[in-house]
């Protein structure tokens, strides 16, 4: 068995997502070279690759004489990515339903309520805005298509900064967002596939907060 080396700008990368994506470097905070340079102890050659990485993958933005920063977040983000979400998660939906896999689904949604429900009171904003996200990878990961699932993947991220940044995260946000997903499976588990599709647009359709 051969062991493989990661290299140094897949380690930054790494570290600098999940910064970002726990809320550790705030959305439009600008990236100091210099001081990530000096905390790893590494050149600018692999920060700036993986940097650029980061920027392929939407998390930053890299504009000529500002340097790079976090994106901003915005009323138009949060649009675009949840009508992304919602279109994904129809669209795998409807082959989940003609390859008759609505049972395999229904078992995966229950399996992510059960741990929603669990971790309700969870202090930790980002593990359970990945819990709760779960809910909606169901739909696509129970496809088995890999192409579909490369391009939720390829939003995923984007989809997690909008959750934790356009949502009241109150314990009241929490208990209406498992609501909707236990209605959601009710749907489904009754046979009632339009209304499950209507409730997952309403879901998509909550309002962000300004």
């Amino acid at each position: 068995m051969k062991l493989i080396k990661r290299s140094v700008k897949d380690q930054i990368y790494d570290i600098m997502r999940e910064r970002i994506l726990h809320g550790d470097i705030a959305l439009g905070e600008k990236i100091n070279m210099l001081a990530l340079s000096s905390e790893l102890d590494v050149s600018n050659t692999p920060i700036r690759e993986a940097l650029s990485m980061l920027e392929r993958d939407g998390l930053i933005e890299i504009k000529t004489n500002a340097g790079p920063s976090v994106i901003e977040y915005s009323r138009e983000l949060f649009m675009s990515v949840q009508e992304t979400v919602e279109a994904l998660i129809l669209g795998a939906f409807e082959i989940d339903l003609m390859n008759g896999r609505c049972d395999s689904l229904c078992d995966m949604l229950a399996a992510t309520l059960e741990k929603q429900n669990q971790n309700l009171e969870d202090k930790d904003e980002y593990e359970y805005a990945r819990i709760s996200m779960e809910f909606d990878s169901c739909f696509i990961y129970c496809t088995g298509n890999p192409y579909i699932k490369k391009m939720y993947d390829g939003i995923e991220d984007i989809f997690h900064l909008v959750v934790m940044n356009g949502h009241v995260t109150t314990t009241e946000e929490r208990h209406q967002v498992l609501a909707e997903h236990k209605a959601i499976l009710l749907a489904l588990r009754s046979g009632k596939t339009l209304r499950a599709k209507d409730l997952i647009r309403a879901h998509y359709s909550r309002p962000c907060r300004e």
